[in-house]
């Protein structure tokens, strides 16, 4: 019986470290802020339990006192479960600081299941040792083995249980296990146990069912993906009309969409695409790398684009499967043959990909709107770069501002992108008046000089205004040293 507690324990610490980077995303995002608070906080708290666990064990181990041991565990994982929307929205909310935001997030959810589950292991050999001349083996069995549930944990957390179920399922589910052992492990009556255990299950039922209440009464959906936690709802545009959104990050939307014209590009910055078929009016092979909600490739094969619909190729790689999923239940994204997805990392595909693609777009985004460090690099150009015919044009959404530390973002992608484009044009999309302000800017690529495009009688002559001169003095970001994290640090709370 202990080392299958020590299994199950082992496993269910983990799931509770991978499901925690879900329950923290919605409100602080998936940095490695966010994961580097969460590991150091869950390894602090199980050093803590340790010690703890192993005076306790000193002081007279018994049965009795394990079984609380797990309870308290498993009280706390639900808890978390039960608790992490409010506490977190709360902490997000009244704590600017992003360094410490994460942190005092990670110890508040985190830190009572973390102690307890910590406990565990020094006790149970506590209760396994008979003698010193077996102890060296049991100790060496009882951690091995509690470190291959751990291992099985990661798996099953990484691999099953975050794409099937939703993160205060798996909590509160898993604090239900350790109620159940701790039932198991305690020496009363079979009769009183049982009932114990129907207590267990009939409150996480409930639990459960009121959580499902308040997200159907709230008129959000969430959903649990490979890689998010996607929230879609409605609001109202600025035009008055009817938006359906879609959310993995706190703050501004990602994705959206009119209810009453499903085709037709919702938000500012998507408009800007526009200016590639603009500059290759005869454009059939068109790469979209970053789907979100799919509202440029169901504009462009609509007809809205001024391109010949009926010849298009659109191409879109997007790493979630689940988000074109939802793209296909919510935003009604059509099957149409014109139409492939690859679902990949749009680095990795763009490093294999051979197919000469006449425009290139590019909307790619981790946590807290910042590009992957991976795709804004020299060496993610020069692959994107053999993506773009000579004749065609590659456009680029950058969350950032134009000074100010944000500002280094932007001019380091753009000066990456330099390296072997012929010409970057910076295009803001909303207002240059305050230069700190963070706000989307359009990167348009060429990989063959255009001095015609900004001539008087050229068609984005009106957009002349809009260019920001370019900075050099940012060096490029390369695979070597990347620094996003430092550099998107104002990106934490983005007004767009």
């Amino acid at each position: 019986m202990l080392e299958c507690i020590a299994v199950i324990s082992g496993m269910l610490v983990m799931i509770l470290e991978m499901t925690g980077a879900r329950v923290m995303a919605p409100h602080l995002g998936t940095s490695i802020t966010v994961w580097t608070s969460l590991i150091g906080v869950v390894l602090g708290c199980l050093a803590l339990g340790a010690w703890l666990g192993g005076r306790l064990a000193d002081q007279g181990a018994s049965t009795r006192r394990l079984a609380l041991i797990l309870a308290w565990a498993g009280i706390g994982m639900a808890l978390t479960g039960f608790l992490h929307a409010p506490v977190a929205s709360w902490i997000a909310a009244g704590v600017i600081n992003p360094y410490l935001a994460a942190v005092l997030c990670a110890c508040v959810l985190f830190g009572l299941p973390a102690t307890f589950f910590g406990m565990v292991t020094p006790y149970i050999i506590r209760l396994r040792i008979v003698g010193l001349a077996t102890s060296g083996r049991v100790v060496g069995r009882l951690y091995a083995l509690s470190t291959l549930g751990s291992i099985a944990g990661t798996f099953l957390g990484g691999f099953a249980l975050v794409s099937w179920f939703r993160s205060t399922h798996i909590l509160l589910g898993g604090g239900a296990v350790m109620l159940f052992l701790s039932i198991l492990a305690w020496s009363r009556p079979l009769r009183v146990r049982v009932s114990l255990l129907v207590i267990i299950l009939l409150g996480g039922w409930f639990l459960t069912s009121w959580t499902r209440f308040q997200e159907e009464s709230g008129g959000t959906v969430s959903l649990e993906t490979p890689y998010n936690h996607i929230r879609i709802g409605r609001a109202t545009g600025s035009a008055g009309r009817d938006l359906l959104y879609l959310r993995t990050d706190p703050g501004a939307f990602q994705s959206a969409m009119y209810m009453d014209d499903p085709a037709e590009l919702a938000l500012d910055y998507t408009r800007l695409y526009a200016l590639g078929t603009v500059l290759v009016p005869q454009a059939q092979r068109v790469l979209m790398l970053g789907g979100g909600g799919y509202s440029v490739p169901k504009w462009l094969l609509a007809g809205r684009s001024g391109l010949n619909a009926d010849n298009l190729q659109v191409d879109v790689v997007e790493i979630d499967p689940g988000m074109t999923a939802a793209a296909k239940k919510y935003f009604q994204l059509p099957e149409d043959r014109r139409l492939r997805i690859f679902h990949e990392d749009v680095r990795v595909f763009c490093n294999r990909n051979t197919t000469s693609y006449d425009l290139v777009f590019v909307d790619v985004f981790g946590s807290n709107y910042t590009v992957p460090f991976h795709a804004g690099t020299v060496e993610a150009a020069e692959a994107m770069r053999r993506a773009v015919a000579d004749h065609g044009a590659l456009l680029m959404n950058v969350i950032a501002s134009v000074g100010g530390d944000a500002g280094r973002l932007l001019w380091s992608i753009r000066n990456s992108l330099a390296e072997h484009f012929a010409e970057v044009h910076v295009i803001v999309v909303g207002d240059l008046g305050d230069p700190n302000l963070i706000q989307n800017f359009m990167l348009l690529a060429l990989p063959m000089p255009r001095p015609d495009i900004l001539s008087a009688g050229h068609e984005l002559a009106a957009f002349r205004h809009q260019l920001v001169a370019p900075d050099s003095s940012t060096p490029p970001l390369r695979d070597e040293f990347a620094p996003v994290e430092r550099y998107a640090l104002p990106l934490a709370r983005p007004i767009l």
